[in-house]
C-alpha cells in the first residue's frame, strides 16, 4: 500500500504552492487549491487560463494560505499580496490578463492528482538526471509502491487518509515538466522521453467521492 509523503496545495494555479502536513480534501479538492487563477484576454486565447505556458516566471511566485489569508511571495522574496504579484505580472508579461477567484473551477481536469514517487525515480533513470518532483505539481506525493504500480488504480476508489477517491485518468503532462521550477531553465528532452516511453503521462486524476483530512503518513489504496 503508497504512503503519502508530501500534500501539496496550490492556492493560485501556476503559481508555486506551499507544501503541508494535512489538509481537509473537500468536494472541490484540497482545500483552498487553486482558488485565483489568471484568464488570459488576448485575442487568440481570450478566457482561457493564463498560466506557466504562457509566463514562465509566473511559477517562481510563491503561494501560501493561512487561516483563509492569501500571501503571495514575489521572487525576490518580498510579500507582494496577490494585487501586486497580478500588477507585477501584468507589467512585465504585457498581456491583458483578468484576476480571477473561483474556488473549484481552476483545474485542468480532477480536482486532485496523485503522483507516485517510484515512478518518477524510475522516469529519471531513464532520462539519466535526477528530476525535481515539484515539477509534476501533484496534490498527493505518494511512495511505497512499485514504479507504474499506481496505474493499477484506474477506475478504482481509493482511500486516502479519510478521504476516498475515484481514479478517473492519466494526467497528460505538458512542457511545464521540463521547466525548473526555481529558476525557469528548461530542459526539453524530459518531455520528449516522457512521450516516448510513457505516452507522455505521468500521474494519476482523481475525483472526491468522499471529502475527509489528508496527512503526511496516510495510507493511500
Amino acid at each position: 500500500m503508497a504512503v503519502v509523503r508530501e500534500v501539496w496545495r496550490y492556492p493560485v494555479k501556476s503559481m508555486a504552492g506551499e507544501r503541508l502536513d494535512e489538509c481537509m480534501i473537500t468536494d472541490a479538492g484540497l482545500e483552498g487549491d487553486r482558488r485565483w487563477a489568471m484568464i488570459d484576454h488576448t485575442p487568440d486565447r481570450d478566457g482561457k487560463w493564463f498560466n506557466i505556458k504562457q509566463h514562465a516566471p509566473l511559477m517562481t511566485y510563491r503561494a501560501r494560505l493561512d487561516d483563509g489569508a492569501l500571501t503571495v511571495t514575489a521572487p525576490d522574496g518580498s510579500d507582494v499580496g496577490l494585487d501586486g504579484a497580478y500588477r507585477q505580472v501584468l507589467a512585465d508579461s504585457n498581456k491583458p490578463v483578468e484576476l480571477r477567484e473561483l474556488p473549484g473551477a481552476n483545474f485542468d481536469a480532477a480536482h486532485i492528482l496523485i503522483v507516485n514517487l517510484a515512478s518518477l525515480a524510475a522516469f529519471g533513470l531513464e532520462a539519466g538526471m535526477p528530476i525535481d518532483h515539484r515539477r509534476f505539481r501533484a496534490n498527493l506525493y505518494v511512495d511505497g509502491i512499485e514504479p507504474e504500480e499506481e496505474l493499477r488504480w484506474l477506475g478504482r476508489v481509493v482511500r486516502a487518509g479519510e478521504a476516498e477517491l475515484e481514479v478517473v485518468d492519466r494526467c497528460e503532462r505538458c512542457k511545464v515538466i521540463t521547466m525548473d521550477p526555481d529558476t525557469t531553465e528548461a530542459t526539453p528532452e524530459l518531455l520528449r522521453i516522457l512521450v516516448q516511453r510513457h505516452d507522455e503521462r505521468m500521474g494519476m486524476y482523481c475525483r472526491v467521492v468522499r471529502p475527509g483530512r489528508v496527512s503526511v503518513g496516510d495510507f493511500v489504496g
